[in-house]
């Protein structure tokens, strides 16, 4: 039980140093923004950069960052690591679809095509998925999907 609250814990305090940094970004792409709208210069590239930075930086924090301070990446057993990598390959292709969005953001046709921010929403449903059996591994998942199905523990002894 105590084991379970630390690891809440440390999972908090590394989620809210992810929301820190994003926010910080987040500040950092609405002011550029701000100073385009007033000056009435953007500059496109950089702009494409700054959101392209801002993809980077919460995919390093979700995918290493919070991994490595809740300890899961120094634990990560043999039934965990195909589940971590199957999230950085989903993370890879959902980042580059978005990439491919962005920078297509200049061109005339790059805000009509879609596809690529579909894939990245696919992607990220499939990381939804799999980062259960990431976090918990595989034998720990079927055991408590086995319990919560049996009839005699909910129902109880007659």
């Amino acid at each position: 039980m105590e084991n379970k609250e630390a690891m809440e814990k440390k999972k908090k305090a590394a989620q809210k140093l992810t929301m820190r940094v994003l926010l910080a970004m987040t500040l950092i792409v609405v002011g550029y923004v701000v100073y385009g709208l007033i000056t009435k210069d953007i500059n496109m590239i950089l702009f494409e950069i700054l959101l392209m930075l801002f993809v980077m930086v919460y995919l390093v924090f979700s995918d290493v960052v919070e991994p490595w301070k809740t300890g899961l990446l120094q634990e990560l057993t043999p039934d965990r690591k195909p589940a971590y990598l199957k999230i950085l390959a989903a993370d890879v292709i959902g980042a580059g679809a978005l990439f491919y969005w962005i920078s297509g953001m200049n061109s005339e046709a790059g805000n009509d095509f879609l596809i690529p921010v579909l894939i990245y929403f696919v992607a990220t449903q499939m990381k939804r998925k799999i980062r259960p059996e990431f976090e918990n591994g595989k034998e720990e998942t079927g055991t408590e999907a086995e319990t919560e199905a049996d009839p005699e523990d909910d129902n109880g002894e007659q």
